[in-house]
């Protein structure tokens, strides 16, 4: 997933979804991915998310 985020989803705005409700979502720029870590950055902040428990993302 690092390699596949790295080549088509980098510096792009992204949800990802992890299962259940709405709140269990995130979304922000792709800002870098690697050792099964996803780095979003929205609004100032960065948030790392374990690529394990991604179950979907899509382009927003």
């Amino acid at each position: 997933m690092d390699k596949f985020i790295s080549e088509h989803l980098y510096d792009k705005e992204i949800e990802v979804y992890f299962g259940g409700n709405e709140k269990q979502r995130l979304h922000g720029k792709v800002v870098g991915s690697a050792d099964g870590v996803l780095v979003l950055e929205n609004e100032g902040r960065r948030d790392y998310v374990n690529i394990e428990k991604v179950i979907a993302a899509w382009e927003v």
